[in-house]
């Protein structure tokens, strides 16, 4: 944490599908020496991803959504920006968006939302995949970004008893947020988007965050079928120096399938980036091992997989 400015850490370690390790550490405000404690939350950035993988496949379950069927077909001309020259928008389905090959870039700025590639014909990792694929469901659900919130609480914080995770943030949440930092130097505060942001909003910590990974070790939520989906590969990740660097070779469902040449299973993780904030979990599904990490520090990846690292070829156990 020294060596990289991070002044404050939540994680925990999974093993055998229970909580073995977790430790809050450091500050919230490192100028003010506000310590992090075991309610202190943070913005989970891009983790936001695979738990929205997951609520949307309680959506496929209830028969409200198909992975397969075009979104325009549910939404069809009513999403702002959308190039609707470019008939190929036609051809985008919910599978396409959670697996980063809409064809739309990241985020577009003051563009409008261009297609970039083909749909379906390689990877492109786009937050505006997965801002169209919830304009869809509030659509679907006859809601608006609340209505949505209470959704995902319903089917997924409440039942895991995750009671402080939200994509959609409450006084509580906010009081409770740690600061973020740049080079550990407090950043000023942005005031969140009034939006359900399943690219880059849920707050979480450690602990709570970890009951949705347990769950996945256990597949308790869903389906056998629906968890056959959110982890078989669909588009092969283009060759980069830092994705052979952390092993990703593939993207699912919501989640990017890792391959080190220290283990004989694949691991399925995301990281989160939002300034001043960094997140990583990464997870074994055989032996229902993994680990998680929230910081309040920069683009501070190499901590997390560092860590990973580490623990992997040290344990005499793995």
């Amino acid at each position: 944490m020294n060596e990289m400015n991070i002044p404050g850490l939540s994680l925990a370690i999974i093993n055998k599908g229970k909580i073995v390790y977790s430790i809050t550490k450091g500050y919230t405000n490192s100028q003010k020496k506000q310590t992090v404690d075991s309610q202190t939350l943070f913005e989970g950035a891009s983790i936001s991803k695979p738990i929205f993988a997951y609520l949307v496949m309680h959506l496929v379950e209830d028969g409200k959504l198909e992975l397969d069927k075009p979104l325009f077909e549910y939404l069809n001309y009513e999403y702002q920006g959308i190039n609707y020259q470019d008939e190929r928008y036609t051809t985008i389905t919910a599978r396409m968006v959670l697996s980063h090959s809409t064809g739309f870039p990241n985020w577009r700025g003051e563009s409008n939302l261009e297609i970039q590639f083909d749909p379906g014909t390689e990877f492109g990792y786009s937050g505006e995949g997965y801002q169209y694929l919830v304009k869809v469901i509030e659509s679907i659900l006859k809601t608006d970004y609340k209505g949505l919130e209470a959704y995902f609480q319903e089917k997924v914080a409440a039942p895991l008893g995750m009671n402080h995770t939200k994509f959609v943030q409450d006084n509580y949440n906010l009081s409770h947020k740690a600061e973020p930092h740049k080079n550990g130097k407090v950043l000023p505060t942005k005031k969140m988007a009034e939006e359900f942001n399943a690219a880059s909003a849920i707050h979480s910590e450690a602990n709570e965050y970890s009951k949705w990974l347990i769950a996945l070790m256990n597949k308790d939520g869903l389906t056998e079928q629906s968890y056959k989906e959110l982890f078989t590969d669909q588009i092969k990740t283009p060759e980069s120096e830092w994705f052979t660097q952390v092993g990703i070779q593939n993207w699912t469902l919501g989640f990017a399938k890792h391959k080190f040449d220290f283990l004989s299973n694949p691991i399925y993780g995301h990281i989160g980036n939002n300034e001043g904030f960094t997140s990583l979990f990464l997870i074994e599904l055989n032996t229902k091992w993994g680990l998680i990490t929230f910081t309040n520090e920069d683009q501070a990846d190499d901590f997390g997989f560092e860590l990973f690292k580490y623990l992997n070829k040290k344990s005499k156990y793995r």
